[in-house]
This record gives structure tokens, C-alpha cells and sequence, in this order.
């Protein structure tokens, strides 16, 4: 039986495998608080909040795989990662967490 992409178990299992590549904050609840690639620091509970401060999104990025053929990989990232001016404009780059 084939596997539907919008089963929710498979959803839930991407969003897991992504906050595991996540770093883990010395001193916060691993469960609760990590650091996407960036440095950005993000909630769980904030999953597609783009209103919150610690909002965050998983995003497929290409990586290289064998006999060059390329997989897919899930990464966690702070919602304004995703935008243009992400460099730019983003107040809480840099910052420790609280």
C-alpha cells in the first residue's frame, strides 16, 4: 500500500526528523527550544506560527547523495530565514536565547 503525502503521521514524522538536525540550547528544555542552521532560536510549539518571535517552517533542501543522484533533506528554519531580506532586516540575529 502506497504511503499518501498528506498523511499525518508522515507530516509529524518530517517535522520530528527536522527538530532533530536542529542544535540543542545549553541550559533550555531540548523538547521545547533549539537553534535552526542559522543560529535563529525556535519554539516546537511555534510550528508555522509567522507571527511568533520563535516561529518555524521545515523546508526540503537537495544534499548530495550517492552515484549522484541528489535526496531530499528536511531542515528546520526560522521563519525569517525564509524570506528575501532575511540578512538585512532580521532584529534577532546574533542574539543568545532567553
Amino acid at each position: 500500500m502506497a504511503r499518501i503525502a498528506h498523511d499525518p503521521f508522515l507530516i509529524l514524522q518530517g517535522r520530528v526528523e527536522a527538530w532533530e538536525r536542529c542544535a540543542r540550547i545549553p541550559g533550555c528544555d531540548k523538547a521545547v527550544w533549539r537553534q535552526d542552521a542559522a543560529g535563529r532560536v525556535i519554539r516546537w510549539s511555534d510550528f508555522g506560527d509567522r507571527f511568533s518571535r520563535y516561529g518555524w517552517e521545515v523546508v526540503s533542501r537537495p544534499r548530495p547523495g550517492m552515484l549522484g543522484r541528489a535526496l531530499k533533506r528536511l531542515e528546520a528554519v526560522h521563519w525569517r530565514g525564509l524570506t528575501r531580506d532575511a540578512l538585512s532586516a532580521d532584529p534577532f540575529l546574533g542574539r543568545e536565547a532567553a
